[in-house]
């Protein structure tokens, strides 16, 4: 059954909303035919770059207007240092990482050393078409929470062997594209990007999982939209697109492939080289930072940087066995990389004198005591406003709890029907809310900052389907029917000589 609100007068969003990942219900003109006014930071990371010149010439024979770009060309440890060619942008430097390297950390030094309202990630082994960036920035006119995904084609690595950066740049600036000039013809692009895109109508249908496909060397996000997310993983060497992807998706991201937002890609990509090898040495730290793979994750309970669900319990004035028993009938639930926040003054437990035994916050001091060292247990004042994990679970009370593999089988729906929101109404009264972190995200953004809970509702309706069910056909059970963990075999107990 469709959970429904109350009748109300409609609420009206500050920006369009966006319905899962169906980007094809935003309207955005034709290129050549609008007048841009938001700026653009091209960021360009390069290590002994081979191509770069032509890159940098084919930026120079943008669309866009020129007032508006700037490029950033980020040196992560050439030798000897890049030096910027004549045939470039007006507003092109070199910046370079005073520590660390690799794709991560030079994208985001040149997203910290930018300042453009757009941040547009290009290759130095891509060619842009002439309305590349035209193409990208349309979308991000049109609503702040686009990630907007290029389109490229692959030539030969020694395709432009002999082409002047000015004969390129003028065959751009002249509507031709840059591969006109390329020897040997085009090779395929990704073939299993092709597919998803043919398989979900160019990620409209996809849903959450479009963010899987947001790999590759050419792409956009507003800057407020990227810092929000916290930016690139720059620990990361490889896979850091990925991790990107995930993260621009829990803060509302929708992902629009621009099929006119095109550029060529001189050689092969290391993973067409060598994607055995690639993705090896990714999955375990993809696997720790991004819970979307499930197949990645053990079904054994383990501890990740980045949880599937976390579940908020609210242990104000509960009794230490009452909280603790909903505690650990979650902690036992099928779902195994989940956490559990439990809410309480934890700020007012003192180590000053007290009477020991009875002491107003004695239930709140034990439970303290209980998970202070159980990674999967927080203890905080307040739920944050957005979720560390992608799904949250909030209780109203801890009268009725997920027993079994209610959790694992709720999720399994929320994923495969692309839910937003499931709610459960409790038998005692009250609502338990199954929450995706990603669309609570987004639909704060279509309303003020401190809006009317009617109305952030109404928004959370609007960017995802939600569902409701009775509690017990979600698997809710009274606490004290709940699944609890086995006991763990001890030392037998003493026994006295007859």
């Amino acid at each position: 059954m469709r959970w429904r609100r109350e009748s109300r007068k409609p609420c009206v969003f500050r920006q369009p909303a966006i319905r899962a990942n169906d980007w094809t219900t935003l309207d955005v003109p034709r290129l050549g035919g609008w007048e841009p006014s938001l700026s653009v930071s091209v960021v360009v990371p390069a290590h002994q770059p081979r191509h770069l010149a032509l890159v940098l010439a084919g930026l120079a024979a943008q669309s866009y207007p020129t007032e508006l770009l700037e490029v950033v060309v980020v040196d992560d440890g050439s030798v000897p240092p890049i030096e910027l060619p004549e045939i470039r942008p007006a507003r092109t430097r070199v910046v370079r990482p005073r520590e660390g390297w690799g794709p991560a950390v030079a994208r985001q030094v040149g997203a910290e050393a930018s300042d453009g309202a757009v941040l547009h990630w290009l290759d130095a082994d891509m060619v842009p078409h002439r309305h590349q960036v035209e193409a990208q920035l349309r979308w991000h006119h049109a609503v702040d929470y686009a990630v907007v995904l290029g389109h490229k084609v692959f030539v030969d690595g020694d395709a432009f062997s002999g082409v002047e950066p000015v004969v390129l740049r003028d065959t751009v600036l002249a509507g031709s594209a840059p591969e006109d000039l390329a020897r040997g013809g085009v090779v395929l692009p990704h073939t299993w990007i092709e597919a998803i895109m043919e398989a979900t109508d160019s990620l409209a249908a996809a849903g959450p999982r479009a963010m899987r496909v947001h790999v590759g060397a050419s792409g956009s996000v507003g800057r407020d939209l990227f810092r929000e997310s916290g930016g690139f993983p720059t620990d990361l060497i490889t896979g850091e697109d990925i991790v990107l992807g995930y993260r621009l998706r829990e803060v509302g991201g929708v992902f629009i492939p621009d099929a006119e937002a095109r550029s060529v890609h001189v050689g092969a990509s290391a993973v067409m080289r060598v994607e055995a090898d690639v993705n090896r040495y990714n999955k375990p730290f993809i696997t720790d930072l991004v819970p979307e793979f499930r197949g990645y994750r053990s079904a054994v309970p383990r501890t990740y940087a980045v949880p599937y669900l976390e579940v908020v319990l609210d242990v104000t004035d509960v009794a230490y066995e009452t909280a603790r028993l909903a505690a650990d009938a979650v902690l036992a639930s099928t779902v195994p990389d989940l956490v559990v926040a439990l809410v309480g003054p934890w700020d007012e437990l003192s180590d000053e004198r007290r009477s020991v035994l009875d002491e107003a916050l004695l239930d709140l001091r034990l439970l303290r005591a209980a998970y202070t060292s159980d990674s999967r247990v927080a203890l905080v004042d307040n739920p944050s406003e957005r979720s560390r994990a992608s799904f949250r679970l909030s209780l109203p009370g801890l009268d009725e709890v997920p027993s079994g593999r209610s959790l694992e089988t709720l999720l399994f729906t929320m994923d495969d029907e692309h839910l937003g929101l499931v709610v459960v109404d409790l038998s005692k009264g009250g609502r338990a809310r199954l929450e995706r972190t990603g669309a609570v995200a987004r639909a704060r953004r279509l309303v003020d900052a401190q809006p009317d809970p009617a109305d952030l509702e109404a928004a959370l309706e609007a960017v995802y389907p939600t569902r409701s069910y009775d509690a017990a056909t979600a698997g809710f059970v009274p606490l004290a029917e709940a699944r609890q963990p086995k006991r763990v075999r001890g030392l037998k107990p003493w026994r006295t000589k007859a």
